[in-house]
């Protein structure tokens, strides 16, 4: 059985965000370069076939992304709180699925790794959406 998260994935522009610049050029910087980091792994999960023997790549790309959205948040300081808690529970999830599926691949798990891996792709999108409004 092979899945593939089929979401697309692109920063847009929105003139309803409520989010508000970095203080200073460099946090803008440090901002705009973690979440181009951010972007191009959730674009590599939403690239990923998703099968009972791709789990560990799954599992490694989860880990990339884990990364850069700590790093991201740490430059952010606190900008885009609902767009990165969106992010944050999406990757909980996957996380929770991921252990399903290392633990018995069937299905069901596999089933769930699709949707909680659409789920992380479309809350990526979103964050970079607000994120392009500064960057």
């Amino acid at each position: 059985m092979a899945c593939v998260v089929a979401v697309s994935f692109a920063a847009g522009c929105s003139s309803g965000s409520t989010t508000t610049a970095p203080a200073s050029a460099s946090a803008k910087t440090a901002v705009c370069q973690s979440a181009a980091d951010l972007k191009q792994s959730v674009i590599s999960l939403k690239d990923t076939d998703i099968t009972a023997g791709a789990v560990t790549a799954i599992q490694n790309q989860f880990t990339a992304i884990e990364q850069q959205f700590h790093q991201f948040k740490s430059d952010a300081k606190g900008q885009y709180a609902p767009q990165t808690d969106a992010l944050s529970s999406a990757l909980s999830t996957l996380s929770t699925d991921l252990s399903a599926a290392k633990a018995g691949p069937n299905a069901g798990t596999l089933t769930a790794v699709v949707s909680a891996a659409a789920a992380v792709v479309t809350a990526g999108k979103n964050l970079a959406t607000a994120v392009a409004n500064t960057c």
